[in-house]
Formats: C-alpha cells, sequence, structure tokens
C-alpha cells in the first residue's frame, strides 16, 4: 500500500470512529426532564410503601420517613447482553424504570443503595473492587413490583435509564466541603467520628467487627490480622488527640488482643500471625500499633513488645535490603517469597521502632529497606510511568528523613504523587461528586481507601520536601491536590447522611464507605481515611499554604 493509500484508510477510520461515536452517544445519552416525583416511606433501611406524583398520608408510626426522589433526566436502556445492562448505570445517580401493560415502576438509586446494589455485578476479591450494578438485583425488584415473572419482565417491558435529584433528606455536616474551607478543626472531629465508629465495634476481647454492610448493620465474614492491628494504631492515634477515654480503652483492647492472642514463637523471636505460616505484614502493623500505645503513653509497657518484634523483622531482611515476607514456623526458617505492601509496612515499623528505641540497628534496617524498594525492587524498563501501591513506603521516608535521608526515596515518591494527580479525577470528570479521587476511566467507580492511602503518603512526602527545600511549585502542587483529596473524604463519611436507608444510623456514624456505591464498612476503610486526616491536622502549612 503506497502511503497516500495508507493515510486514506486512516481518514477513513477516523471519520467511522468519530460518526459511530456520535450515534452511540445519541442513542444512549440522559436528556434532561421534569419527571415523575417518587415518593417513599423508608422505615430501618426498608421501603413500605410508595406513591408516584402524588401525597402521601401522613405517616404517624415511629421510625417512618417518607423520602422524594424526583426523576431529572431519562434515556434508554439496553437490558441484553447483561454486562451492558450492567455497566449502563452511574453508581448512586441512576436507576430504572420499567412499562408493561400500561404499568409502569421504578427501581430508583435509593432502591439500589439500600440493597448495596451497585459495584457488584463483576467483584474482584483482591482488589476489594466491584464493577456494574446488581442486574439480578434490578430485574427481581422490577419484576416483583409489576407482579410478573423475570423471564416475562425481560420479554415484554420496556426499560428506560432515569436520574433522579433527591431532597428532604438530612445532610452530611461536611457535604459542602471544598478544598479552601478545610480547617484543622474538621480534619480532627471526622477522624475522632471515624475512631469512635471503629470503637463501637470492638468485643469485650478485643477483636474488630471487620466488615459491616451498612444499610443492614449486618456483620460479614472475614479477618484479616494487618488490618486489625493498623486499625488498632488509629484507635492509639485518635485516643491520645482526643483524650477520649472510650477511645483509649478500645485501643488497649485491640493492641492487647495482639500480645495476648495472636504473638506466638517465631523462632528464637517473637511473631504476630496466625498458623504455621505468617506473614511479615502482621508483625509490623502489630509493632506500629504497640508504638504508637507506648510513644503516646497510653502503656509505656509496650516498648518491650515493640523490641521483640523489631528484632524478629530485622532477622527476615536479605543482605540486599530486601525482606523475605513469611516465616514458616514448624521449619523454623523464613520464606523468601514477597507480596504488595509488606515491605513498606516493616519498613515504616522499623522507623517507627527506632524513634522510640533508639537502636540504631533499627534504623539502619529501615534505612536499607526503604533504597531497595526505591531501587532494585522497582526497576524495570518504564518504572518512571508506574508505579504500586506505596503508601506506607512514602510515610517511611518521612520517619527517616532527619536520621537517614534518602534523595532518590523522595524523589520516587515526588514521583508517585505526580503520577497519581495524572490520574485525578475533577470535579467536571463524572457526573457524581468525585472530585480529589483516582481512576483509570469512567467504569469502576472510584474507591475512597486508595484516596485515603494516597493523602496518608502525600502528606508524608510533602514533609519531607518541605525538610528537604524541595522544588516550591512541586510543594504547592501536592498541597493543593492533597486538599482536593481530604474534602472529597469528609463529603462521603458517613455522619450518618441518608439515614432512611440505613437499619440502624447511629452504628454506621464515621464511617467511611468503599465508595459511592459500596456501602460495605472494613476497617481498614476508617483506618487510611482517619489517619490521613488527623496527620492532615497536624499540618497547618498544609491546608494554608
Amino acid at each position: 500500500m503506497t502511503s497516500r493509500g495508507l493515510a486514506r484508510l486512516l481518514l477513513a477510520y477516523f471519520a467511522i470512529l468519530v460518526v459511530t461515536c456520535v450515534v452511540v452517544r445519541r442513542a444512549v445519552s440522559l436528556r434532561e426532564v421534569d419527571g415523575e416525583t417518587i415518593t417513599t416511606a423508608w422505615k430501618k433501611g426498608e421501603s413500605i410503601s410508595r406513591i408516584v406524583n402524588g401525597k402521601m398520608a401522613e405517616i404517624v408510626n415511629a421510625g417512618v420517613r417518607s423520602v422524594d426522589e424526583k426523576i431529572v433526566a431519562e434515556g434508554p436502556l439496553v437490558t441484553r447482553p447483561e454486562v451492558v445492562f450492567a455497566f449502563s448505570l452511574v453508581s448512586a445517580r441512576d436507576g430504572v424504570k420499567a412499562t408493561l401493560a400500561g404499568k409502569t415502576v421504578y427501581v430508583t438509586p435509593d432502591d439500589i443503595l439500600a440493597h448495596n446494589g451497585y459495584d457488584r455485578w463483576f467483584w474482584i476479591p483482591s482488589l476489594t473492587l466491584g464493577l456494574g450494578a446488581d442486574v439480578q438485583l434490578i430485574e427481581a425488584l422490577l419484576a416483583e413490583r409489576l407482579g410478573v415473572s423475570v423471564p416475562e419482565l425481560l420479554a415484554r417491558a420496556s426499560f428506560r435509564r432515569i436520574r433522579t435529584s433527591r431532597w428532604n433528606t438530612a445532610l452530611q455536616p461536611f457535604a459542602a466541603t471544598t478544598p479552601d474551607s478545610l480547617t484543622p478543626d474538621m480534619l480532627r472531629r471526622a477522624a475522632v467520628d471515624a475512631a469512635r465508629f471503629l470503637a463501637r465495634g470492638v468485643s469485650s476481647e478485643g477483636r474488630f467487627r471487620y466488615t459491616v454492610e451498612a444499610t443492614t448493620n449486618r456483620s460479614l465474614s472475614g479477618y484479616d490480622w494487618p488490618r486489625h492491628a493498623g486499625a488498632a494504631y488509629f484507635l492509639a492515634q485518635a485516643a491520645d488527640v482526643s483524650h477520649d477515654p472510650v477511645l483509649r480503652d478500645a485501643a488497649l483492647r485491640t493492641t492487647g488482643y495482639l500480645r495476648d492472642h495472636a504473638t506466638l514463637d517465631c523462632g528464637e523471636h517473637r511473631c504476630v500471625g496466625q498458623g504455621e505460616l505468617v506473614d511479615v505484614g502482621s508483625s509490623a502493623l502489630a509493632l506500629i500499633a504497640m508504638n504508637e500505645i507506648a510513644r503516646t503513653g497510653i502503656d509505656p509497657s509496650y516498648r518491650a513488645q515493640v523490641e521483640q518484634l523489631a528484632s524478629f523483622l530485622r532477622s527476615q531482611q536479605r543482605p540486599d535490603g530486601e525482606f523475605m515476607h513469611y516465616y514458616d514456623r514448624r521449619a523454623k526458617k523464613p520464606v523468601d517469597t514477597q507480596s504488595i505492601y509488606y515491605s513498606g509496612e516493616v519498613t515504616l515499623a522499623l522507623a517507627r521502632a527506632f524513634a522510640l528505641t533508639g537502636d540504631t540497628a533499627d534504623r539502619d534496617a529501615a534505612s536499607r529497606g526503604l533504597a531497595h524498594i526505591v531501587g532494585p525492587a522497582w526497576s524495570f524498563f518504564g518504572d518512571r510511568y508506574y508505579f504500586g501501591e506505596e503508601h506506607w513506603t512514602c510515610q517511611a521516608l518521612a520517619d527517616l528523613w532527619d536520621v537517614a535521608p534518602d534523595a532518590k526515596a523522595l524523589s520516587f515518591c515526588e514521583r508517585w504523587q505526580i503520577y497519581d494527580r495524572k490520574m485525578m479525577f475533577g470535579p467536571n470528570d463524572t457526573p457524581y461528586d468525585a472530585d480529589g479521587s483516582y481512576g483509570v476511566g469512567p467504569i469502576p467507580t472510584p474507591r475512597l481507601t486508595p484516596v485515603a492511602s494516597r493523602c496518608e503518603a502525600g502528606i508524608a512526602t510533602l514533609e519531607a520536601m518541605k525538610r528537604a527545600n524541595a522544588d516550591p511549585d512541586e510543594q504547592v502542587a501536592l498541597a493543593a491536590q492533597l486538599r482536593r483529596s481530604l474534602a472529597l473524604l469528609l463529603r462521603q463519611q458517613f455522619r450518618p447522611g441518608l439515614t432512611h436507608l440505613f437499619a440502624d444510623p447511629t452504628a454506621v456514624y464515621g464511617a467511611f464507605p468503599g465508595s459511592a456505591g459500596d456501602w460495605q464498612l472494613r476497617i481498614d476503610f476508617a483506618q487510611h481515611a482517619g489517619s490521613a486526616l488527623l496527620r492532615a491536622a497536624a499540618m497547618p502549612a498544609l491546608l494554608h499554604p
């Protein structure tokens, strides 16, 4: 093919692509309408009656509340194949109406949120990430309300996508928070509320309610020692700031549970975990929690446990600075394999141990660990253009800066934040309020926990940048980025928010959901957000540059 022929072919392809995009957009896009008003009576998170374009009779039953959702936009909806249906609804904003034999029924955004039906069609457990709306749930609700079977619904009904605007509902205290309106007091209050949410779920023996379904207040299965330890660490942080005896007691019970029920013999050392094969992440975050308990004076005796765990973690380090992430208790030897997060967690743990005990072996091990993470461990073609999850690593950078500064690590953390900034959603990038979140496209609902963990790392990086007299323009850019994310966290926190959708609004007060559409509440969601908020509150220059 000649160069002219190739140019014509590419031009034709581009023209066809543009026309196709325009046609598809016109075919599926919503148009603004002055549509129906759907009034629903809710009791303990369940809808008990509904009326359309009418006034609901006064409800005298205790605990019943009526809420209006007005249809403000409407458009076509393709229901097959199922994957198209699942990805056609914008999380927390879109619902469906179906008409059959002259009868129209609705599944509104509130209906889907009440059943935790967004971001559920395809679930990725390892990433705690869901994609697409729960199509089977929506079809079942529509079929029930029309009085037909699901097959008959799909065969005979017509469907429309709807977007609603909700009013006469409870507003979040910080629903209108902007990056410029943040204050240290706002951040501390939000963090303490998150800690109190965690504390309410601590059993008498010291275990957390690990994951809670916000709408039903039902505990879900699963448990994880690193996340337990991270949540205990945050409780100690919040107890120190608030002087709340309830938080202090919860911090002591959860950390004591690690000491008394999860501490094991690992050869000649003591470690934290369960079973014959233990990971270093459990010991690292347990050390960080116990270190915080001792550092803040809540219980100084935990220094002994910090020293024991630090000794174990140092024994897991290779000569090149990398850590062996597992220990086989039966064979009494390390297992030299690596998993995400653990090297950064161990590096931060040893840096915190040095700050408490002054043992230079901890400082040196942490310094070597940091150098390996930002050097040989991240050396490949394209390593300047892609990053992993380094929120613990960049906190270690700041902790070590005054005693073992590492310019390469600072550059690494700066570049990670710039990389994140390129993926940051702006106020007009999505049809819901996601300004300050991160993503790689319009399909996944932005997760709040990566926002929080990047804030932790970003604030730590900014602290190191200031001490290193780094580029002032980059400091300004990073501070602005962090304020946008902090404002988002405050806007999304349950305080308690849409009370009509919760079986027990007081039980979830202060919690952070997985996303705007995923209302499962795992303990590390509150931990990362709360730790970020407290770190930001302690840095006035971040809020008012």
